[in-house]
C-alpha cells in the first residue's frame, strides 16, 4: 500500500511508552466503589475464603457516575474484570451467568474502553503495575502488579514480563514511523537507521521475553496462574457461553468471549504490517484478526494505518540494497525468533503440564484455539518471508 507514513501522536503512542497509558495508572477507585476496589486489592484473600460468589453477589451496586477520568475508567475494567474472572473460575464447576450486580457494570465500562466485557490483555498488564521506587523506570525490578488472582511470584512474574515488553516496545513502534518517513522520502539512509532502531527494539523486547523461566515456573502457571484466564468461547466447562444477567442488550443469550491471550497484544501486528509479514486467509488469520475486536481501538486504529501506509519491503525490494536488505532480514528473523520462544514456552507451560484442572486443558490456549499448532504456523510463516539480498 502506498497511504501516508504513521505518526505515534496521532494515535496517542509515543516512543517513550508505546502502547501504554503515559502516565502511571491510577491505583484505586473512589471511596464511591470502595467495596469493589477492596474486593479487588484483596482478591487472593477472598478466593482463599468461602462463599466467594455469594460475596460477589452482595455486593453493593456499581456507581458508573464516580468514574470520572480515562484513568479511572481504566482502573474499573481491572477491578471488574479481575473479579468476573474469579467469580467464573473460582469453584470447581463454571458460573453459567454472572449476576446482574457484576454483569452490568461489567458491560458498561467494557464498552467504555472499547472492548468485550471479559478479561483482555490491555487491562491484564498495560493497565496493571505501579512502580516500587517512583523515580526509577518501568522494568522488571521496579514494578508490582496492581492486581493478583492468588499472588505470588509466578504470577506476577508471568504479567510483569509483558508489560516490561510492552514499555520497551515504544523504540520499535517509533522505528516504524521513521521507516515509512523515509520510503516517502526515498532516503536510503534514513531508512538505515529506522531500520536499526527496528532491530534494537524488537530484541530488547526479545531480551525480556527470554526472562520468563527465572522466576515463573511451568507447573505453578499451569495449575495457578492460568486457570482464571481462560475465556467462555471453545471452553468444555462453558458450551452455551456466559450469561450477562440484567444486561438488556445481549438479550439473555449466552457470549462466548475469547480469553485473555498475547495475541491481543498490538505489537506483533504493527510489526508484521511494517515488515510486510503476511499470514495465509485461513482460520488462523481468522483469529488473529478477531483478536483486534479485544485491543483498545486506538490500538487497531494504528496496526491498519501501518498496514495501509508506505510498503517498507517493497522499498527494500527495489532499492536492492545488500545492507538494508540485511537490516530488514534482521528484523524479519528477529520476530521470528520472538514467536519461537514463545511457542517453547507454550510447550513447556501448558502442553507438557498434565490436564488436571477444571476448564484448563491442555491442547487448548487460554484465547481458546488449538494454539500449538497456530504458533508453530505463525513461525513457520514470519521465517519464510525475508527478503533477497
Amino acid at each position: 500500500m502506498s497511504g501516508k507514513p504513521v505518526s505515534l501522536a496521532d494515535f496517542g503512542l509515543s516512543p517513550e511508552w508505546g502502547y501504554m497509558q503515559h502516565q502511571d495508572p491510577i491505583r484505586s477507585l473512589s471511596s464511591a466503589n470502595e467495596a469493589w476496589d477492596e474486593m479487588a486489592r484483596n482478591l487472593p484473600k477472598y478466593l482463599m475464603a468461602t462463599n466467594f460468589r455469594k460475596r460477589v453477589a452482595e455486593l453493593p451496586p456499581f456507581d458508573l457516575g464516580a468514574l470520572k477520568s480515562e484513568g479511572e475508567i481504566r482502573r474499573a475494567m481491572l477491578a471488574l474484570s479481575y473479579i468476573g474472572m474469579a467469580y467464573q473460575w473460582s469453584e470447581e464447576e463454571a458460573a453459567q451467568v454472572i449476576p446482574s450486580v457484576l454483569a452490568k457494570p461489567w458491560y458498561e465500562v467494557a464498552k467504555l474502553v472499547g472492548r468485550p466485557p471479559i478479561l483482555s490483555y490491555a487491562t491484564y498488564s498495560i493497565d496493571n503495575w505501579y512502580r516500587l521506587s517512583p523515580s526509577a523506570g518501568v522494568e522488571c525490578g521496579n514494578i508490582a502488579l496492581l492486581q493478583c488472582f492468588l499472588g505470588g511470584q509466578d504470577e506476577e512474574w508471568f504479567i510483569i514480563i509483558h508489560i516490561d515488553i510492552e514499555k520497551k516496545a515504544g523504540i520499535a513502534l517509533h522505528a516504524i514511523e521513521l521507516a515509512q518517513k523515509a520510503v516517502v522520502a526515498n532516503d536510503a539512509d534514513a531508512l538505515d537507521i529506522a531500520l536499526t532502531q527496528l532491530r534494537d527494539g524488537i530484541k530488547s523486547m526479545y531480551d525480556v521475553l527470554a526472562r520468563m523461566p527465572e522466576k515463573c515456573d511451568p507447573y505453578v502457571y499451569f495449575h495457578r496462574v492460568r486457570p482464571y484466564i481462560f475465556g467462555w468461547r471453545n471452553n468444555p466447562a462453558l458450551p452455551n457461553g456466559v450469561v450477562y444477567e440484567g444486561v438488556s442488550e445481549l438479550g439473555g443469550k449466552g457470549m462466548k468471549y475469547r480469553g485473555e491471550t498475547g495475541a491481543q497484544s498490538a505489537i506483533v501486528p504493527a510489526l508484521d504490517g511494517v515488515l510486510g509479514i503476511e499470514h495465509e486467509r485461513d482460520e488462523l488469520r481468522e483469529y488473529l484478526m478477531e483478536m483486534r475486536e479485544y485491543m483498545p481501538p486506538k490500538h487497531v486504529k494504528f496496526i491498519e494505518a501501518v498496514e495501509n501506509g508506505p510498503s517498507v519491503r517493497e522499498f527494500v525490494t527495489k532499492l536492492g540494497r545488500g545492507s538494508t536488505s540485511e537490516l530488514f532480514n534482521q528484523s524479519v528473523d528477529l520476530v521470528g525468533d520472538f514467536r519461537a520462544m514463545h511457542l517453547e514456552y507454550a510447550g513447556q507451560y501448558i502442553h507438557a503440564q498434565a490436564q488436571k484442572a477444571p476448564g484448563n486443558p491442555s491442547a487448548i490456549g487460554t484465547g481458546g484455539t488449538p494454539f500449538m499448532v497456530y504458533l508453530r504456523k505463525h513461525r513457520d510463516e514470519t521465517r519464510q518471508q525475508t527478503v533477497t539480498k
